[in-house]
């Protein structure tokens, strides 16, 4: 079955019936329906889940999925820059055809920061400001090799904290050399040159090394920290929970926080206390359900909130 953008409107318009770990995401809406795009490769949305804002896209192809695997697999071993890590649900939607056929499809998220898109961006922020922060990005897209292949303006999202940062991984690929093209950006910014009383300044972080060590995320009381290309924990307080060993790290939620290191994945709680052991291949928290699910040596495992594995089962191949 071919996914279509109204059988994903559908799925939109009542997510507790088609979505697995998604059933109570509120999808963006124009007169009361799901706004919907459709690019040659995927169908997208945006929603909002857990108060947070969400690209959501449904790739047409199982290429585009190992694409973004690989993409993701590769930002774990280097600094991330700018980026914004992808998520992928496999299995995640189901969708019914006229005929009554169900197919089940991997799902791609990818958090949408605080702030707004460059459109809309430059109707706010000086020229000079939003045109430093763009070359910043392109400077530390290329500094790790990182393509972008499409950075459009749509694709570009102004932070609130004054960092720029790019959307839409599904185009992209690592290089040993990068001169990712932000022409359509800067002749945005151009079309824009707002008088000085109508443009605000914008909190421009001028360099990666102040991002690296400033760039925070905060959540269920403890907070997310890169610092010197790893990841670590702080509390509110800004007191060292973890050391910062960790390749990636996801945010704490409900009390968990995935993390990998050495190429393998395990999980902590808000103390910074090992949950489940970081020697697993792949592993993912169903919120919903409060269980993890885990790949190790060939072997799925249901994993219960506390560490404890609940069901093993061989991998299918």
């Amino acid at each position: 079955m071919i996914p279509t953008m109204t059988y994903f409107e559908q799925a939109l318009s009542a997510p507790s019936i088609h979505f697995c770990r998604l059933r109570q995401i509120e999808p963006i809406r124009h007169n009361d329906r799901p706004i919907i795009r459709r690019t040659h490769s995927t169908i997208e949305s945006e929603i909002l889940w857990n108060d947070r804002h969400y690209l959501i896209a449904l790739p047409f192809k199982s290429e585009s999925i190992r694409h973004i695997e690989d993409l993701e697999e590769e930002l774990r071993n280097r600094r991330q820059g700018p980026l914004i890590n992808c998520q992928i649900l496999y299995n995640e939607l189901t969708l019914t055809d006229s005929v009554g056929r169900k197919s089940t499809y991997d799902i791609v998220l990818q958090e949408i920061p605080s702030g707004m898109m460059l459109e809309e961006a430059v109707q706010h922020y000086k020229a000079a400001d939003l045109r430093r922060g763009v070359e910043l990005m392109k400077e530390r897209l290329d500094a790790i090799g990182f393509c972008h292949n499409n950075l459009r303006p749509s694709n570009i999202v102004v932070c609130s904290s004054g960092v720029i940062r790019p959307l839409r991984y599904w185009y992209a690929k690592w290089e040993d050399y990068s001169d990712n093209n932000i022409s359509q950006l800067s002749e945005l910014i151009a079309q824009h040159d707002l008088p000085e009383g109508e443009a605000s300044k914008l909190p421009l972080i001028t360099t990666a090394e102040n991002e690296c060590s400033d760039r925070k995320f905060h959540h269920s009381g403890v907070i997310r920290a890169f610092r010197c290309g790893r990841y670590g924990f702080l509390d509110d307080d800004g007191r060292q929970i973890t050391q910062f060993i960790y390749t990636w790290a996801s945010e704490f939620c409900e009390g968990r926080a995935i993390v990998a290191r050495n190429n393998k994945m395990g999980a902590i709680d808000g103390n910074g206390k090992k949950v489940i052991p970081v020697t697993y291949d792949s592993l993912e928290f169903d919120i919903e359900q409060g269980v993890f699910y885990g790949t190790h040596n060939g072997h799925n495992h249901l994993i219960d909130y506390d560490g404890k594995r609940i069901h093993t089962k061989n991998k299918k191949v």
